[in-house]
């Protein structure tokens, strides 16, 4: 997100004033949202100065309402910035498990864990070696459960452990 973006968000004021136009069916006035805001107009116009130039307003001849496509756009942006969101778009059918840029549930379909499988494989840092704990810390980046991640790549046979148990190697 822009420093912008999160600043016109960092507010109460702002945010009632975006909630407010959020939750209008239609286009308010500066009054309308007062009212829905519980606050002043001379409040809601500079609330409306900052989140209009964060492009979070549009104003039109019927009146104002939220444009929420620049938190999406942030959004989205970060989520792509996350190891798995860089190689998410390679695992299309893995959509459904996939949340904001992180591994959200792991399917039930084989199929689909076996390209869950290879897509952690992907986003995870390439090494020779990993202790268990190394390894976990680093699922950990990419999913709620690093421990089920990490079982299923031993499942898959995608990282295999010597008899010890001391290391997962990336299976060759």
């Amino acid at each position: 997100m822009t420093t912008e973006l999160l600043s016109a968000l960092g507010d109460p004021k702002r945010l009632a004033v975006l909630g407010a136009l959020c939750a209008a069916p239609g286009a308010l006035t500066v009054a309308g949202i007062g009212a829905r805001a519980g606050l002043p107009e001379r409040d809601v116009q500079r609330a409306l100065a900052v989140l209009g130039g964060a492009g979070l307003v549009r104003r039109d001849d019927a009146g104002l309402s939220a444009d929420l496509g620049p938190i999406r756009a942030a959004s989205a942006s970060g989520a792509a910035s996350t190891p798995v969101g860089r190689v998410a778009a390679d695992f299309p059918r893995l959509d459904g498990c996939l949340k904001n840029g992180r591994i959200a549930t792991i399917p039930a379909d084989d199929g689909l864990k076996a390209e869950l499988g290879r897509l952690v494989m992907a986003a995870l840092p390439r090494r020779d070696a990993y202790t268990e704990r190394e390894l976990t810390t680093e699922l950990s980046a990419l999913g709620d459960e690093p421990v089920a991640l990490r079982r299923l790549l031993v499942d898959l046979r995608l990282v295999e452990r010597p008899a010890d148990g001391s290391r997962y190697r990336p299976a060759s």
